[in-house]
């Protein structure tokens, strides 16, 4: 008898296990993008992201760019008990004073595929003031679709079609290039309409608590051949690329990470021309991101 209850017991208690894992709240973020993950129950989770401005390539003389500004911005997920699936958040960045309100709703939670629906508002809190690089001060908002596909359990492809409604540069006149071979002709009516875009993801396990991730904005077509204005001499707007290692403990995850994009929030680093736009991928900078679930 205790023979034929043992691996019983023991089937028993790996279902359980995998039930338990099936629920555990995880924030949905990546690095800056965002997962198709879910706060569970009434469970709440809260995450801090730091970004120094300065770039590493100031070498020792600037400790390497923490000797420079930094930008800290944090958030809060919350789940939603009643509705399966459903989570809010509110997340706020020091850079323009932006506050994001917004909600996601995980779709889809297959064994190899899983999709969210996500809705967000924008409000930058700084007064309205047209800049070089475009005008601060705007409000808009964002709907995406992150898509997590799993080729094995430990390495995750991550897309996410992103619409945003209003960008820097929205109502502005775009700057054209003129070394090209198209050899296109001056600009007279301004850049109207919002963005889309597709931001990339990749996390590869190493360990149960060790993972690489990495994440790529693409460039939108609509500045392909624009130039931004007064920043750092740039000639041409540039893509996003953001990439570092976490370190995942109970309900805590540690990231550091390296980019070439000073911005933290989804329309930051999905709009192309945020504060000018991506930096040349030599001129990337040090990050970390902290967060903890409750």
């Amino acid at each position: 008898m205790a023979r034929t209850l043992t691996p019983l017991l023991a089937c028993a208690c790996l279902a359980a296990g995998a039930i338990l894992h099936a629920e555990t709240s995880e924030y949905p973020q990546l690095l800056n993008l965002p997962t198709a993950d879910r706060m569970q129950f009434w469970d709440i989770s809260a995450g801090f992201s730091h970004r120094f401005v300065e770039p590493v390539k100031g070498a020792s003389k600037d400790l390497y760019g923490l000797d420079g500004m930094s930008y800290s911005a944090f958030g809060f997920s919350f789940g939603i008990k009643p509705v399966t699936g459903l989570n809010l958040f509110i997340y706020r960045t020091p850079d323009n004073k932006t506050l994001t309100l917004g909600f996601q709703e995980q779709i889809l939670n297959g064994t190899y595929f899983r999709m969210a629906l996500r809705a967000q508002r924008f409000d930058e809190g700084v007064p309205a003031t047209v800049t070089a690089v475009g005008k601060y001060g705007i409000s808009g908002g964002t709907v995406q679709l992150p898509m997590e596909i799993y080729f094995t359990d430990d390495i995750m492809l991550l897309l996410v079609p992103t619409y945003i409604t209003r960008t820097t540069t929205t109502d502005t006149i775009l700057l054209v290039r003129q070394d090209n071979t198209s050899n296109p002709t001056p600009n007279t009516t301004p850049n109207t309409g919002g963005v889309f875009n597709v931001g990339l993801g990749l996390r590869v396990g190493f360990t149960e608590k060790f993972s690489f991730m990495a994440e790529y904005y693409p460039r939108p077509s609509k500045f392909a051949n624009a130039v931004p204005g007064g920043i750092d001499g740039r000639t041409k707007y540039e893509a996003g690329l953001t990439a570092g290692f976490s370190y995942r403990t109970f309900k805590h995850r540690f990231t550091l990470l390296g980019t070439n994009t000073v911005g933290t929030a989804d329309n930051q680093v999905l709009s192309g021309d945020y504060g000018g736009g991506p930096r040349p991928m030599s001129q990337w900078s040090l990050g970390f991101n902290i967060t903890r679930i409750f």
